[in-house]
């Protein structure tokens, strides 16, 4: 029976997976791949499947990281999306809070053995997250726990770096893991061939599992927030640096004052993104995801914002 490959995308929140998803999604099917996606959230509401073509087929899993509550649907997702679709490759997209190790546990329950085979983890980080070095201790820690069990490490957004600051950057992660490809890229964009170089050896990296519950430990918080109205753009923006806690990740859809139309918001690290939306099909929404959170706090501030005009 022939397996279908299965690639894992790996990085902490905000690093670039979903545009690397993008990326690898318009390269297999140029190459004639028939491609499924798996994607998990940890709101309970998806945003990073907008960028998934209308033809793909796509099983997401919300509200829950799959290292932890929801491993047992990922594998659950990845039998049934087996068994309705004829596939030569399926793309696995995971939270931020994900630990790649308890997700290459789930892909190879004993009833997934014999049907799909790991090509690589692919881990993305972002340079100027990893430069910079701000996050708590035990978000460093995943982080390098993601770097450490990757097969292809991509050093993402150097264009938001000094060029001198990249060979650092390569160093500390060959130091952590002196067997992954790494490479410098912008805007996620590579060489995928190398991903046909690239099998993991499942057995030995299963070996590695780390029992700690990564998910829980983190206390990583999602808010999900409608939002109604339009809003300011500057004041949205001066906003969010204000919010209290350790916000790591803002996504979303809405509507802005000065501009008619929808737009897609990705705010990472301090770096926000508005990008005009050709379809208007998605509700206005923002996911919040960050440590020590007040969502009471944040819902009255959205709230204020809405009523600027």
């Amino acid at each position: 029976m022939r397996k279908v490959e299965v690639i894992i995308l790996s990085g902490f929140l905000g690093s670039g997976k979903s545009t690397l998803l993008k990326e690898v999604i318009d390269f297999e099917q140029k190459n004639g791949k028939r491609l499924g996606v798996l994607m998990n959230e940890l709101g309970d509401i998806s945003i990073d499947s907008a960028v998934i073509p209308m033809d793909t087929p796509l099983k997401e899993m919300l509200n829950g990281c799959i290292c932890c509550t929801l491993q047992g649907e990922l594998s659950l997702q990845l039998s049934q999306m087996l068994e309705v679709y004829e596939l030569d490759l399926i793309l696995i997209e995971a939270t931020g809070a994900a630990h790649p190790l308890e997700i290459l546990e789930a892909c190879t329950h004993p009833t997934l053995i014999s049907k799909v085979e790991i090509r690589c983890i692919v881990t993305v980080i972002n340079a100027k997250q990893w430069i910079e070095n701000r996050l708590s201790i035990k978000l460093k820690k995943l982080l390098v726990e993601q770097v450490r069990h990757a097969d292809v490490v991509l050093v993402n957004k150097v264009d938001q770096v000094d060029e001198d600051e990249i060979p650092a950057v390569t160093e500390s992660v060959k130091k952590i893991n002196t067997q992954a490809e790494i490479l410098t890229v912008t805007f996620a964009k590579m060489n995928f061939s190398i991903l046909y170089d690239r099998v993991v050896k499942s057995n030995e990296k299963l070996n590695e599992i780390e029992q700690a519950h990564v998910h829980h430990h983190l206390h990583l918080r999602t808010i999900s927030l409608s939002v109604n109205q339009p809003i300011d753009r500057i004041a949205f923006l001066q906003w969010l640096e204000k919010i209290e806690g350790r916000l790591h990740r803002v996504k979303g859809f809405i509507y802005l004052t000065e501009t008619p139309g929808l737009y897609l918001f990705n705010y990472a690290y301090e770096m926000p993104i508005f990008e005009r939306y050709a379809t208007e099909k998605y509700e206005p929404v923002l996911v919040f995801i960050g440590e020590e959170l007040n969502r009471g706090e944040i819902e009255e501030g959205l709230g204020k914002l809405q009523r600027i005009i």
